[in-house]
């Protein structure tokens, strides 16, 4: 698979057991039991393990999740703050007694939207996909997408260093566009006071 590490021989069994569970509808969002808090704690951590870094101001991330309930799916989706888009999904998921069972995190992406688009076509072409859920497999392969997506990763992720020189030059134009107001509130002060800068 696309560079995650195993789980412990006791989260795995965890893992099991949640997904049991979870296939049996016998989950309730009110009260999730111990083992679906271990397991997607585990599981995320194991992403985020494999990415260069977390920084979340330079472009975006592909994600992967792997979801069980009552029935399966695949989600893959994009977002500049994954963590907190991940975390709204958990919320959706356990509302409607589904969980998540594993994940994969790619590293920051310049243009992550469409590497995306192009994803979710060449997924379309492999896995069925409900007109009703966008951006879903129900028969996806969790290995198989993540390897397609680990390749985008590999092609076009950015390095540690691309990732930092992006940041100095955001922050650089922040600071420009910053320098540049604070000479227009100079300029109007300036002006309604009559002073013109020129004596």
């Amino acid at each position: 698979m696309a560079q995650l590490e195993p789980l412990s021989c006791e989260l795995e069994k965890q893992r099991s057991e949640y997904v049991q569970l979870l296939r049996a509808g016998q989950l309730s969002p009110y009260a999730l039991p111990a083992v679906a808090a271990a397991v997607e704690e585990a599981v995320l951590s194991r992403a985020w393990a494999r990415t260069r870094n977390h920084y979340e101001t330079v472009g975006g991330r592909i994600y992967v999740l792997s979801v069980e309930g009552t029935h399966r799916r695949i989600k893959v989706g994009t977002a500049g703050g994954v963590g907190s888009r991940i975390a709204t999904h958990l919320n959706e998921y356990h509302a409607n007694g589904h969980g998540l069972v594993d994940a994969w995190i790619s590293n920051q992406l310049l243009d992550a939207r469409s590497h995306e688009t192009g994803l979710h076509k060449i997924l379309r072409t492999l896995f069925h996909q409900p007109s009703y859920r966008r951006e879903e497999y129900p028969d996806g392969d969790f290995d198989r997408v993540c390897e397609l997506v680990a390749m985008v990763d590999a092609k076009y992720g950015l390095t540690e260093d691309q990732v930092q020189f992006h940041e100095w030059e955001r922050q650089k134009q922040a600071r420009a566009g910053e320098d540049e107001l604070l000479r227009w509130v100079e300029h109007q002060i300036g002006e309604a006071s009559g002073d013109t800068g020129s004596s």
